[in-house]
């Protein structure tokens, strides 16, 4: 009975674990950026998720025709998204628009990384899209620990939906399947 409870109780923390790093980043309530003065690096956390950056790379704002978004390009200085744990996770999708910094659309690049090493790349033109677009990601965007942002204009970015890697996923639903089991044997053994 006690191998029980324990594989039930390091089940329910394994879901636990796994279902805190799903989340789609809004900027709807800002945080503080933490700024490192020796570094200059940025850090911006919300979600189970951080953006790190150089401290002038990107800010969230209110902007009254775009909402809370968080905006980058000030200048070709890259920033990126990464667990808070610094776990691989899957980018989904994304909002992004131009943001107008004086200078005429460009392009956004968002790379993805997989322990440094690059597996993703996607070029967004920014010309005429002056409201939020959704784009979607496809199956290269799985297991990366790292996305870059980075653009030849201004951008806004909202909604960036990041969950779990795959292996996470199946340990949440091994982890489920153990409890359940778990659960059926506590029933069976109550009714005989």
């Amino acid at each position: 009975m006690k191998r029980l409870l324990s594989a039930v109780a390091l089940a329910a923390a394994l879901c636990a674990g796994g279902a805190a790093q799903a989340a789609v980043v809004t900027f709807n309530n800002p945080g503080v950026i933490d700024i490192d003065n020796n570094t200059g690096v940025a850090t911006y956390t919300e979600a189970g998720y951080k953006i790190v950056g150089a401290a002038a790379a990107f800010l969230p704002i209110s902007d009254a025709s775009l909402g809370e978004v968080l905006v980058g390009g000030f200048d070709t200085t890259p920033f990126s998204l990464m667990s808070s744990t610094g776990a691989a996770f899957a980018l989904l999708g994304l909002d992004y628009a131009f943001y107008d910094l004086g200078i005429s659309p460009g392009v956004l690049s968002v790379l993805g990384f997989s322990n440094g090493v690059q597996v993703a790349s996607r070029a967004l033109n920014l010309a005429g899209i002056n409201a939020l677009t959704h784009i979607n990601f496809n199956s290269s965007w799985i297991n990366v620990t790292e996305v870059r942002f980075s653009g030849t204009s201004g951008f806004a970015l909202d909604n960036i939906n990041a969950v779990p890697e795959p292996g996470t996923l199946a340990l949440t639903t091994s982890a489920l399947l153990v409890m359940g089991t778990g659960m059926g044997f506590i029933r069976r053994r109550r009714q005989a």
